[in-house]
């Protein structure tokens, strides 16, 4: 017995100092149906990354943008974010019509990968952007929706203010 509360204690500290020494700027990846679930809770827009395992381009937009401090910490203030390979197993129900994974890529209109969707906290598509996004560019674009300009004014307009045009 007394074996059984040291084990216990052990295993509490280390939950404990792990949970301290947790990086508050990592993102913690919720699946596509979790992220819906959540959204309206937390208030929050929803970034969905579509992946494959084999896709080099999907892999280098994790190392280079997803990896990058100051778009991590825009993400979690503003978004949930979310991963979804549509070539795995897994099925979710949306605007109360059951989807594979795969299937639902396909509604989203996704052709190729990465592609990138953002969806407001109501679990509404905004827009998908295919292909490989530069940290600085993707911080942009998180900006034009975390900050709620998508609301008011089109992308056109807000990416020539950003660049001073």
């Amino acid at each position: 017995m007394k074996k059984l509360i040291i084990a216990v204690a052990v295993a509490a500290a280390s939950l404990i100092a792990h949970t301290m020494n947790a990086n508050p700027s990592e993102l913690e990846w919720k699946t596509i149906a979790q992220a819906l679930e959540d959204a309206p809770k937390q208030e929050k827009l929803i970034v969905l990354d579509v992946y494959t395992d084999w896709c080099g381009w999907c892999k280098r937009m994790d190392k280079d943008t997803y990896a990058d401090s100051t778009v991590r910490a825009y993400l979690n203030q503003h978004f949930i974010p979310s991963k979804m390979n549509p070539e795995k197993d897994g099925k979710l129900t949306y605007e109360g019509k059951e989807y594979t994974q795969g299937e639902f890529g396909q509604a989203l209109g996704i052709h190729g990968y990465p592609a990138t969707v953002f969806f407001d906290k109501d679990g509404k598509v905004l827009t998908s952007v295919p292909g490989y996004i530069k940290s600085a560019e993707f911080l942009r674009i998180l900006k034009y929706f975390g900050d709620g300009a998508y609301k008011t004014t089109k992308w056109e307009d807000y990416a020539a203010a950003a660049n001073g045009k």
